[in-house]
């Protein structure tokens, strides 16, 4: 390790060539660049660096949403790390190299506590039309029983699994329009998965993720 000193460029931190100039107690550094490792990765890190690389491609096309749908994350835990996390060890199923996403226990939104948890729709349905999905609902007979308002607003999300593409309700309908439509492009044909919750206007309130299942696109 070496001691730099300030010259006339001035002090800056990062790497030329192999040496890595770095700040360690007030002082500027520089350390020789780590070589490769020769060993080997263990099956426990394989198969970590596998989840982590199929749970990361999957929720990344539902980062804006996660953002304020994953309440309360952990100290030191952005609610993206918080529903990667819980993703990782509750939705891949299979050993390594076989790994698959586990559709029905996906969650897209996870309220911090049974006081911020508001309900999901009751009775929904959903209906495939060629390439149209509706899904409908009925609104909470107890409606002063929570948090739950006929102005949460409905998540849908539709992913195509061969294709690792995904869509959403354009339009976020509230609770009390008991439905919502899509009009899928043409390459969603296929089988798609179809996800659905709810959320308060002002985005202090979640429902749990519901699986609405598997369904066919048709052109």
């Amino acid at each position: 390790m070496a001691i730099l000193q300030q010259g006339s460029l001035g002090v800056f931190t990062g790497k030329i060539g192999t040496l890595v100039i770095s700040k360690w107690k007030s002082k500027y550094v520089g350390r020789g660049a780590p070589g490769k490792s020769s060993k080997e990765a263990t099956v426990l890190q394989l198969t970590q660096q596998a989840k982590f690389k199929i749970a990361g491609s999957f929720m990344r096309m539902f980062r804006s949403e996660v953002n304020f749908s994953f309440q309360k994350p952990p100290k030191n835990m952005t609610a993206m790390n918080y529903a990667m996390w819980y993703n990782l060890h509750h939705a891949i199923d299979g050993s390594y190299p076989d790994f698959t996403l586990n559709y029905s226990n996906i969650k897209l939104s996870k309220p911090a506590d049974y006081s911020t948890e508001i309900d999901n729709g009751f009775n929904v349905a959903v209906f495939v039309e060629g390439k149209k999905i509706k899904i409908t609902w009925e609104e909470d007979e107890l409606i002063d029983n929570d948090g739950t308002k006929p102005t949460d607003r409905a998540y849908c999300f539709i992913y195509h699994p061969e294709k690792n593409i995904s869509t959403a309700a354009p339009l976020c309908p509230q609770r009390s329009e008991s439905g919502l439509t899509v009009n899928l492009p043409v390459f969603f044909a296929g089988e798609v998965q179809v996800w659905l919750f709810f959320v308060s206007d002002d985005l202090k309130f979640v429902s749990e993720t519901e699986h609405l299942g598997k369904f066919t696109i048709s052109l």
